[in-house]
């Protein structure tokens, strides 16, 4: 006896509803909760926005990989400025200990065969390369202290500011000027501090469907829109003709206006 045709529609419907348990499945009923609500309860929709979401954090990643290498760069310009290409090695560079540590860490994740050879004319670049986006975004915040008690000294980032950090932001002035505010050093903190956070909620697969939350301010959320236009603040900051190149080539706008 022949074996029933079985009907090619009702086939693939069985097909996709095994993909969408198994995507609901990796990603966790909790996590999806967001979504869920995002989407009123429409499961087809909340798996939408879960894939938008993706979309979204990887655009906002490509543009802030350009922007990190920029900030490092030119802050560590700015830095080679005063205390030569090895400032990390100045003590004359007053860092607190929340900077050296993290230099430290980065110092650790160098290849042995690289600390080694410590006149290497590439070991600055190579270290700067691994310094985290928060390194630099916290070289801008007020600095924190030094040492133990009893030799326990406050260390001054207004100070190392002023006297160089403030020009590795060529367009920082125009910039602040455009927003309505003074470039100071708190402004161009909270500038770096908006991305970083981006950054490590991208980095870390967290929704952006809801808005990003930002640390020490309960009632703000970023909407990803405002995280893409805090990326093109500090574009123009660094670099007038980078933020036109970032905006020309950004797939920023594309994905949100996708939004399902």
């Amino acid at each position: 006896m022949a074996e029933p045709v079985q009907d090619p529609i009702v086939l693939e419907a069985a097909r996709l509803a095994r993909l969408e348990q198994a995507l609901d499945k990796a990603v966790s009923s909790d996590r999806m909760g967001t979504y869920l609500a995002a989407a009123a309860g429409d499961p087809a929709r909340a798996r939408a926005l879960y894939v938008w979401d993706r979309d979204v954090s990887a655009a906002l990643l490509a543009d802030i990989a350009i922007l990190e290498v920029a900030v490092r760069n030119a802050m560590h310009a700015a830095l080679a400025a005063g205390w030569s290409e090895r400032w990390y090695e100045n003590a004359a560079l007053w860092l607190d200990d929340r900077s050296m540590r993290q230099l430290e860490n980065a110092w650790k994740d160098l290849p042995s065969d690289v600390k080694r050879n410590r006149h290497d004319v590439l070991l600055p670049g190579r270290l700067v390369a691994r310094c985290m986006f928060g390194f630099w975004t916290n070289l801008l915040d007020a600095g924190s202290f030094v040492g133990r008690e009893p030799r326990r000294t406050a260390t001054d980032y207004e100070a190392l500011w002023r006297s160089h950090l403030s020009k590795a932001f060529l367009g920082g002035r125009a910039q602040a000027r455009a927003s309505g505010a003074r470039y100071t050093r708190s402004w161009a903190h909270e500038q770096l501090r908006f991305v970083n956070v981006v950054r490590n909620r991208a980095a870390h697969h967290e929704p952006f469907v809801n808005g990003c939350p930002v640390p020490g301010q309960a009632s703000r959320r970023l909407t990803a829109q405002e995280a893409h236009d805090a990326c093109l603040v500090l574009a123009r900051m660094l670099d007038r003709d980078l933020a036109a190149w970032l905006s020309g080539s950004t797939r920023v706008p594309s994905v949100l206006a996708a939004r399902p």
